[in-house]
Formats: structure tokens, sequence, C-alpha cells
């Protein structure tokens, strides 16, 4: 009876992990739209729609409505214009700042998933194309997309299996060459149209058009992916993975002589150099998109006098980070603040579930049940990365200590 129960607790711990998230989906969906309802900015939304002036929040600018051409696209893009004009036209320094911040995170988790999609266990489902889940974040928001992808991975795919061969069948990378070109795909397809779209040197429809832009960067970055992999010369990775043997659970081992001067031996560590640079790409992003705005917000109360005096009550911890309660029915000052208020919640619900997520998946890598002091150990660095990392960096930690780990058994693994 007890042997069966321990064969049970891997499922049961899957059920608890999909039921928090759905859970968090389900907050998520409150926070978020639940919120815009009750501080009056769809309210607002509907005005400007119907009544006008037909200008962006807070300005005189006209909102451009035609992009495609094509009916229902141009109306999502308008409707983004509208929601993101007060990020980047300077009328909402805290907001301006918070959104610094979250494109950096929200690149770190593009990365995880584009990552993911590569994965040779993920080649024949949805979660092969990162550039849906990204646009389906761009356009229902990440805290409400982020939840179900991560359901739909933990139970579809079999990167998400317990420590076994089918795991470690699953996990390594079927495109060397896409994640090679990851980190400058990301470049050109995300981080250039967000600069572009931020910096006051254009007209503003042209801002606008940078802006719609933008919102397709996931797809941008894909479609460079595999322009620029098409060009690229790496075989692909080997998957004889032997049955025999064990993971060891106190690091890898070094390979016997003859292994390491294998082909596949060889494709492995390419692979593990390719993951670590995107990898570190990702958490560079974090930690920058963290440290930044905070050393901003020091600044400006250290020294007044080097920055515009209406930073100083602009910038601060609780204006720039602190969501106002989900729950409040309180009318927002004006757009911009109402929202700040979204992204605030889109970021927080969207990275505690990539948080769970990426726990789960490290949790099931390892062979050996987690001990009480690795937990305790576990939620420590989690809770010391996202403090100097922002969340994001969490993910990525979690996810490339993983990889490192199921990448480096040995051939006879198992």
């Amino acid at each position: 009876m007890g042997n069966s129960a321990l064969s049970r607790l891997p499922g049961f711990r899957r059920g608890v992990v999909v039921v928090s998230l759905l859970f968090i989906y389900a907050f998520g969906a409150n926070a978020l739209y639940g919120l815009l309802f009750r501080n009056g900015y769809y309210s607002a939304l509907l005005r400007l729609r119907h009544e006008g002036p037909h200008h962006l929040p807070g300005s005189s600018n006209d909102i451009l409505a035609r992009y495609t051409g094509i009916g229902y696209l141009d109306k999502l893009l308008t409707l983004a214009s509208v929601m993101f004009a007060n990020v980047t036209d300077g009328s909402s320094p805290q907001l301006s700042l918070y959104a610094f911040h979250f494109g950096g995170q929200y690149l770190a988790i593009l990365v995880v998933i584009a990552i993911e999609g590569l994965r040779s266990g993920n080649q024949s489902n949805p979660l092969r194309f990162f550039s849906i889940w990204g646009c389906l974040m761009q356009a229902a928001s990440y805290g409400c997309t982020m939840p179900l992808y991560a359901i739909i991975h933990l139970t579809t795919s079999p990167v998400a299996e317990e420590a076994g061969q089918t795991l470690l069948e699953a996990v390594p990378t079927s495109s060397l060459q896409e994640l090679a070109v990851l980190p400058q795909a990301l470049v050109v397809g995300y981080v250039i149209p967000a600069i572009l779209m931020s910096v006051p040197l254009f007209t503003n429809p042209v801002h606008q058009w940078f802006g719609g832009l933008w919102q397709g960067s996931p797809l941008w970055a894909m479609l460079l992916q595999k322009l620029w992999a098409s060009k690229l010369k790496i075989q692909p990775v080997s998957h004889d993975i032997r049955t025999n043997g064990r993971i060891s659970q106190s690091g890898p081992k070094e390979p016997p002589a003859r292994s390491s001067r294998s082909p596949s031996f060889s494709l492995r560590v390419e692979e593990k150099g390719l993951l670590a640079n995107a990898y570190l790409f990702a958490f560079v992003w974090c930690a920058l998109s963290q440290i930044i705005p905070l050393v901003l917000i020091a600044a400006v109360r250290l020294r007044p006098s080097a920055f515009p005096s209406y930073l100083y009550d602009a910038w601060t911890i609780t204006k720039v980070f602190v969501p106002p309660p989900f729950w409040s029915t309180k009318k927002m000052e004006s757009m911009a603040t109402g929202m700040h208020d979204f992204f605030l919640y889109d970021q927080y619900v969207g990275s505690t579930a990539a948080i769970v997520w990426a726990t789960a998946l490290y949790v099931n890598s390892r062979e050996r049940p987690m001990k009480m002091n690795n937990w305790a150990k576990l939620a420590f660095v989690i809770t010391a990365l996202s403090v100097s990392t922002g969340p994001a960096g969490a993910v990525v930690w979690l996810m490339w200590e993983r990889d490192r780990f199921l990448l480096s058994v040995p051939r006879k693994g198992f």
C-alpha cells in the first residue's frame, strides 16, 4: 500500500499545480479585466469611441485607425495604441518607468517559451509555436495567457513528465540553428521596435505605427529566427539515450573519454552552450529591467536637483510598483493610471503563474523526492532572485538549472 501511495504522489502533485494555476487564472481575470470595469477605464474607452474627441488619452493627437486594411486587426491595433499611448508619451513617468521594467521581464519570458517550443518533445503540439503564445500575451494579456500556457504544457507535453526516459528524450533541442539565433531575433524583432515606439524623435502617427509594429514582435522575432537559422550549418542533436543506469542527484558526472570524442557528445556540449547563451541573454535583461528602475528611484530621492522636479513625486516604490487592491471600486485618476494598474496586475499574475510552472518542471526533473530543507533552499533562491532580478529572473534560473542537469546526464544515464 505504501508503494502504491508513493506512485500516486507525482500525479497528485501535478493536479495540485494545475488547480493552483486555474485559481491564478481566475484571480487574474478578475484583477485585470474586473478592475478595468470597476475603475471606469472601460467606460472611458467607450466614451472615447462613441463620443470623442478621437484623440489619444491626455493629448490632442488623433488616433490612428488604419494600419493593415484588415478590419478586425486594425481595431485591435487601434485599441492597443490607445492603451499604450501613455506608456511612451511621457505624460505618466511612473507608468513609463514601470513599462521599462515589465518589458525586460516579459522579454525573458518570451525567451523561455521560445526555448520550450524548440524541445524535441514539443514538435507535435501547439507549444511549438512561441509566436502564437507571445501574440496571445500581447492581445489578451500576459496575466491571463501564462496560466493557460502552463496548464496546457503540464498536461500535454512530454517535457513536463517526471524524471525518466520520456523526459530525457523530450528535453533536447530540435534545432540548434534556431536556438543559436534566438537572442539576435528577439533584439531585432522585439527590442528595436520597442525603442522606436518610445523615443521622442518621430511624429505622432509614426509613433503609433511603431507601436502597432511592436504588437506583432513575437511574430517578427519568429520569422527572423527561421530566416537566420536557415543560413547556419549545425548538425541536429543525436537523441540516442540508452536506458541502463540512473540519474545522479549529486551533480553531473564526467562521461567516459570515448564519449567525449563522439559527435553526439560534442553536439550536447554545443547545445548546453547555446542554451547558456540564451538564458544569460534573458537573465541580463531581467537584471537590468529590475535594477535600473530601482537605481533611478533611489537617485531621485538622493539627488533630487539632478532630475526634473515632477519625478520626485512620481518615481517612488509605491507609485511605480504597488497596485491598488484588486477589489477596489475607486475610480481612476486618468486613463494612464488605469492602464498602470492593469499592467501591474498583468505582470504579477503572469509571473506568479510562470514561477509555479517553472518550479513544477524543476521538481519533476529530480529523481529523488525533495526534502524539507531542499524546499526551503529553493524558496529562498526564488525569493532572492525575484527581488534582485525580478520574477522572470527566478523563472530563467529554474529552467536553466533544470536543463543543465538533464543535459549533463551521461549518454548511458538511466
